[in-house]
């Protein structure tokens, strides 16, 4: 079986740890990988491996790097971007985000569900009034509940004040009938708006993917230039000895020793440059990482890959319009608006509920308590239909409708728009990534050609063939060549990694 690529810019390892539903991609695509120079640039696990600067005032605390509990000092792609799914506050932010949109939809699919309420009451009312109803010398009864369907006999003309004390308790259950069919469509947008912010979530992620490879790769480049600018001090300044030898035998002219130095002062000066740009991307990616900037999480360095066909436009595009999660989250916006514009349609709609309620009181005291029995329940019970039937609501059924109308106009502009530029992505990140590949080609064949020359015109030089403005060219042109095929194998990784985040591809192996 063939292992997964490393370059790869999300896994689904990545999406369970992060608590998303793996969806909508297809298996994974071939590795589109290149071979890499020999021997790979390879990083020390602390950063560089020479005092920072290696020529200057000592700095060693700027090129420090301290070991954090839980992270490995040595990190793969795929680590990196589990490390940034864990600790990334951009992440974060984007979950935060889904989660409100997904709260929405496990919200709405309740309406359909019966609605149950129970409520309990205990409480005084005070009285100061007396009775004269049916008995002698007049008066009325309290209001308190229950209240006697006949006057009970015996209560005298005198006013009566008091407390009465009462207890109740009852539960209400309501269940929608019909409403045209609202409540399903409130349900089908906000399930489609649903899959759209997942499916943005999942884009949030693939970016989280690709911008933890591209700080990923310029680390790997950063330090492969020091250690390649630490090779080319070394290589001038023997030459620079050569020089001096040289002279010492009467070989060559004083003047010569002027131009050799100024080669060895300048790769100095690049090698310090490239030290500070190498600190600075430790820092940038650690960072991208949700780590401290000091953190010792280094990337590994790269191994060589088979070379693989160049793939088609045609294949490219048909697999980004199935795979790329922004444009199906455009797409599903559309399907949720149409559902919106529906719902805000229905309120217009009838709406027919049940209910049914079930309730008990008694009276706990009272300064009647010669004529209520306090300590008997009272029971209430009732069911019943509610037919509601808008008839004019100022214009806001109107205005919603509008609106919900309006919005998916948008939608659909939108949709038209994210197509648009899955083509372009597709196209810009193919045509790179075929440059790319076919440009490291030719640095590779530029580094040796510049190996070849610059030894060819040193051995011209010593023989007293040529001249030392010859020899510091080649020498020039060595450096050049060695920092364009440096550049030119981390374009390629980059350029890959642009060309699976425009057609939204990911590996689905763990």
């Amino acid at each position: 079986m063939k292992k997964p690529n490393a370059t790869r810019a999300i896994s689904a390892a990545v999406l369970l740890a992060a608590g998303i539903p793996a969806f909508g991609f297809a298996q994974t695509p071939p590795d589109q990988s290149v071979i890499l120079p020999t021997p790979a640039p390879l990083p020390s696990s602390g950063g560089t491996p020479i005092p920072y600067p290696a020529y200057g005032t000592p700095a060693p605390d700027v090129a420090h790097l301290t070991q954090k509990p839980g992270v490995p000092t040595s990190v793969s792609l795929q680590q990196s971007i589990k490390i940034a799914v864990a600790l990334s506050p951009v992440f974060a932010t984007a979950n935060a985000q889904w989660a409100i949109i997904h709260a929405r939809y496990t919200s709405s699919k309740q309406a359909l569900l019966p609605g149950l309420s129970g409520t309990a009451q205990i409480g005084n009312a005070y009285s100061t009034q007396g009775f004269g109803i049916n008995g002698p010398g007049g008066g009325v009864l309290p209001t308190t509940s229950p209240i006697p369907t006949t006057q009970p006999t015996g209560i005298t003309n005198s006013g009566t004040s008091g407390r009465t004390t009462s207890e109740s308790a009852t539960i209400n259950l309501q269940q929608l009938i019909f409403d045209g069919g609202r409540t399903i469509a409130n349900i089908r947008s906000a399930k489609f708006a649903d899959y759209a912010g997942r499916a943005t979530l999942v884009r949030d992620l693939q970016t989280l993917a690709f911008n933890v490879a591209s700080a990923y790769y310029l680390v790997l480049q950063d330090n492969a230039t020091v250690v390649a600018d630490n090779q080319l001090v070394k290589e001038f300044e023997v030459n620079e000895a050569a020089v001096v030898a040289q002279i010492k035998n009467g070989a060559a002219a004083r003047s010569d020793l002027a131009a050799a130095q100024f080669q060895t002062a300048q790769s100095r000066g690049n090698l310090v440059t490239a030290q500070g740009a190498a600190i600075a991307a430790q820092a940038a990616f650690a960072t991208t990482l949700g780590l401290d900037a000091d953190a010792e999480a280094v990337p590994k360095s790269l191994t060589s890959q088979p070379a693989e066909p160049n793939p088609t436009y045609a294949k490219s595009l048909t697999r980004a319009f199935i795979l790329r999660p922004d444009y199906l989250s455009a797409d599903y916006t559309v399907t949720s608006d149409q559902a919106n514009v529906r719902y805000a349609k229905l309120a217009r709609s009838p709406v027919l509920t049940g209910a049914a309620s079930y309730g008990t009181s008694r009276i706990l005291s009272s300064p009647y308590s010669n004529v209520y029995n306090t300590s008997q329940f009272s029971n209430d019970k009732s069911i019943g239909l509610t037919l509601a039937v808008p008839i004019y609501d100022q214009g806001v059924t109107n205005y919603n409708v509008a609106v919900a109308a309006a919005t998916l106009d948008t939608a659909i502009a939108g949709l038209n728009q994210e197509r648009l530029q899955v083509e372009s992505d597709v196209r810009s990140a193919l045509a790179n990534l075929i440059s790319a590949r076919s440009l490291l080609v030719q640095t590779n064949s530029e580094l040796t050609a510049a190996r070849v020359s610059l030894d060819a015109t040193q051995a011209q030089y010593r023989v007293g063939a040529t001249t030392i403005i010859n020899v510091v060219t080649a020498e020039a042109n060595l450096a050049t060549a060695q920092s364009d095929q440096i550049h030119a194998v981390y374009n390629v990784q980059n350029a890959q990694q642009n060309y699976l985040y425009a057609t939204g591809e990911t590996d689905l192996q763990l």
